[in-house]
């Protein structure tokens, strides 16, 4: 019998990107090697001194679930009153399901096998922060509300695109907002789903199935029997203003959203591609020594965030560590296209994500934008 030294727990939603690793042995001697199979791939393995084998997940599986390499390709297309157009199914790319089995092999050409369904999201969790999920959870892919384990704060500025992604096991969810007692049912395509509040538009909205109070709104979730899951969001719904947005794929799974003041400064950086020496005439007719190859030039723009919340800056921090993030190059107020994003880099440097002598935090952040087209010889 094929013995795993720690439960390996399939009820368990497993985060991509950090360590997986499985020990297992048989109750049977002379095992010579053991084999892993999933996706259509096997994997070998020989024993320990101890004869066990052991197995880490991670560097497979991040190569088999990141199809998409993080990016946004999510087109929206509302079809108001139907609530079923602001939710669109994000899974592919984002959620792993599959079987695993582990074949052991004897030394008498015998085997004994085990198969486990395993479940993974696109995400990653640090030491400190590590709240373990299952299967039939309920999971918002976004920081958790500090102190937490079943409440999310998300911030949406209307006359830009917003939306927040829900893990939930089930066909059908209802969000009932308890702040002014309205509520709509969702049909679900897919274990992860992306909740569009917004498009950029503010004439179509999911304000037309979901009414939404100025301020702050106490969301809860309900699955398809009807039933609280107990997991609330507090969305503060905050009217239009002018500033440089931002949007990242967080350490979730999901993407998170900001707008930042509009004080944006941007900085133009130029160098020249070299030069070709000219210097065969004599000075007399002679009008340069060498011809310049050409330029290449890049844009950083430094944004700023001030007077931050501890739940606001949860949210903020969370683009420190992002593999992917965008700038908003779009007209608020109205629907946004997939070029309206820009992919930008965070720049190299350190950030205060907290001041103990501050109760709020200010950021300053710099992000390069993609170089620019210039012409050269």
């Amino acid at each position: 019998m094929i013995i795993f030294s720690k439960p390996l727990n399939n009820n368990r939603l497993r985060l991509a990107y950090n360590n997986d690793i499985v020990e297992f042995y048989s109750s049977e001697p002379d095992a010579i090697y053991a084999d892993v199979t999933y996706n259509g791939i096997t994997n070998r393995y020989y024993p320990n001194p101890l004869g066990r084998f052991v197995f880490n997940f991670k560097p497979y599986i991040t190569s088999i679930i990141n199809t998409r390499e993080f990016k946004d390709t999510t087109v929206t297309d509302f079809q108001t009153p139907d609530p079923d157009s602001f939710v669109y199914n994000n899974a592919p790319g984002t959620l792993l399901n599959m079987n695993v089995t582990f074949t052991i092999t004897f030394e008498n050409e015998s085997t004994e096998s085990t198969t486990q369904n395993l479940t993974w999201i696109l995400g990653v969790e640090q030491i400190s922060e590590f709240v373990e999920k299952t299967t039939e959870d309920v999971k918002i892919l976004s920081p958790y509300k500090l102190d937490t384990t079943n409440n999310w704060y998300l911030k949406y500025w209307e006359g830009y695109p917003f939306d927040f992604s829900l893990y939930l096991e089930d066909t059908t969810a209802i969000l009932k907002n308890n702040t002014n007692l309205q509520e709509a049912e969702f049909n679900l395509d897919g274990f992860i789903t992306r909740f569009f509040l917004s498009d950029g538009r503010t004439t179509e909205t999911i304000e037309d199935v979901l009414p939404l109070s100025d301020g702050f709104n106490q969301l809860e979730i309900f699955d398809s029997s009807l039933q609280s899951t107990d997991n609330f969001i507090t969305l503060e719904k905050v009217d239009f203003t002018c500033g440089v947005y931002f949007k990242w794929f967080n350490n979730q799974g999901g993407y998170s959203y900001w707008l930042f003041e509009d004080t944006a400064a941007i900085t133009r950086k130029t160098k020249s591609t070299g030069e070709v020496m000219k210097d065969f005439t004599n000075l007399e007719y002679a009008d340069t020594r060498s011809y310049n190859l050409g330029q290449e030039s890049s844009d950083t723009v430094r944004v700023v965030a001030e007077l931050l919340n501890k739940e606001e800056r949860n949210i903020i921090k969370s683009i420190l560590d992002s593999p992917k993030i965008y700038i908003f190059n779009g007209e608020p107020m109205s629907q946004f296209k997939l070029t309206d994003w820009v992919e930008v880099t965070l720049r190299d440097g350190s950030t205060g994500i907290k001041n103990p002598k501050e109760a709020l935090t200010n950021f300053v952040l710099d992000f390069e934008l993609p170089k620019r087209y210039t012409q050269n010889l």
